[in-house]
């Protein structure tokens, strides 16, 4: 499996498709979703222009045996001290269920490591049971209410860090 950056100019219409279908798991409907990315993407486009060289972000497309399978979108930064934000997780629906998350989840926190983040947050929408199990199994726990949709997930990176993050409320 290989971790490579987004290439916008040959593959957005790719990063459109998959985060178009991550948004049906999450939520069960489409309806916002143009609202979210804007017409015919173009919002989302900008937004991945105007950050992919920029070192506290990361876009990457995950590729198996020379193919796309999947897309990781995160930040070096939170509304947390030294804790980054997942953005996106996806993996192709084939490739679901398959022990790949668990890779996808060890690159995420390995660049969030090497970035000094002793923690790592994320929004789930509460319909997306199956992303619920894989967190769960790779060491993310639900921590409270986003909004009426969505919850926040968070994932410890490291017990040696020495850093104890104290319990937190949000609200959305």
């Amino acid at each position: 499996m290989e971790f490579k950056k987004i290439d916008v100019q040959c593959d957005f219409d790719l990063c459109l498709k998959f985060r178009k279908d991550a948004y049906l798991c999450s939520f069960h409907t489409l309806d916002s979703f143009t609202e979210f990315v804007g017409v015919d993407g173009a919002d989302y486009h900008h937004k991945i222009l105007s950050r992919i060289d920029d070192p506290q972000w990361g876009y990457f497309h995950v590729y198996s045996e020379g193919q796309i399978i999947g897309q990781i979108e995160f930040k070096t930064y939170s509304h947390l001290e030294q804790t980054g934000y997942v953005h996106l997780f996806y993996l192709a629906p084939e490739y679901r269920g398959k022990g790949y998350f668990k890779l996808l989840n060890q690159f995420v926190i390995t660049r969030l490591q090497a970035a000094s983040c002793v923690a790592a947050v994320l929004a789930l929408g509460r319909e997306n049971r199956a992303a619920m199990e894989a967190y769960q199994k790779n060491g993310w726990l639900m921590q409270g209410a986003k909004n009426e949709r969505s919850d926040y997930w968070i994932h410890h990176l490291s017990s040696q860090s020495g850093v104890v993050l104290q319990a937190c409320s949000y609200s959305g």
